[in-house]
């Protein structure tokens, strides 16, 4: 399927090029012509891969704008964060509340750091400072994000009386459902690119989708967060993903193309 894809567009690629009016631009502004063709390349991570990933971004963003609008101007937002607070609420128990707060540390700034520092020898024990650079910047970015983003919107937390431990900052957006999908996904992501094997890697997909989606449940759960707020941390933190990988993968073509070019000099 992949590459009846690229097939596909390398030939509305050539159809495109061939194209009178396409030609004429060439002419009079080669190169503005040229980089926007370029945006079409398959062969290439910052041609068609990088513009559809910057879409990608584009969309997560509006998406997540609009999340925050009906959670500061819509009534029917509130009101259905409230009721699946008070239905999670209804049917808490207390084994599956130890369980799940148990599994809300996964999200916390220690899980970061923890996990972030055996990342980090391995990746200089293997001499890959790209990768450990990408993936703090990309924390980095996740922790900025996230503090200025409750300072701004300053969205109180559930009553306490749903709550199942004390949490004294704003609500929205959920940092740990932020974390936990900024974390496991980059992880997730350097695995995947490891991984030789098609076994391997679902083995990586899944078990980072379920520890992200555990962490984001456990916070609403718990009473900590509502379920808007959960949804906006996985949304801002999966842009930051994105852009993480974008990075990275922007730096490996950078390093592959001198790598190339120095290899034509000697």
């Amino acid at each position: 399927m992949q590459n009846f894809l690229t097939h596909l567009i390398n030939l509305f690629f050539n159809w495109l090029c061939r194209l009178p009016v396409v030609q004429r631009l060439r002419q009079r502004f080669p190169r503005s012509t040229d980089f926007v063709l370029r945006r079409f390349d398959t062969s290439s991570f910052i041609g068609l891969p990088l513009t559809m990933l910057l879409l990608v971004i584009y969309v997560n963003i509006s998406l997540l704008s609009e999340l925050t609008e009906s959670v500061i101007d819509s009534e029917g937002v509130v009101t259905l964060d409230k009721q699946f607070t008070d239905f999670l609420f209804s049917l808490r128990s207390k084994w599956l509340s130890q369980v799940l707060y148990s599994l809300t540390q996964l999200g916390t700034r220690e899980a970061v750091f923890a996990l972030g520092g055996l990342v980090t020898l391995v990746f200089l024990f293997r001499r890959r400072y790209v990768a450990a650079l990408v993936f703090w910047l990309t924390m980095a970015g996740v922790g900025l994000s996230v503090q200025y983003g409750k300072k701004i919107i300053s969205r109180d937390r559930p009553e306490e009386i749903v709550a199942f431990y004390p949490e004294h900052n704003f609500s929205f957006p959920s940092g740990h459902a932020t974390t936990a999908i900024s974390l496991y996904g980059m992880l997730a992501y350097f695995a995947y690119r490891h991984a030789k094997k098609t076994k391997e890697r679902t083995v990586v997909l899944i078990v980072s989708a379920l520890l992200i989606l555990l962490v984001g449940f456990s916070r609403i759960y718990l009473g900590v967060h509502f379920l808007s707020d959960v949804l906006a941390g996985f949304l801002l933190g999966a842009m930051w993903i994105l852009m993480g990988v974008s990075l990275m993968e922007t730096f490996t073509y950078l390093q592959q193309r001198k790598a190339t070019r120095m290899a034509k000099i000697d």
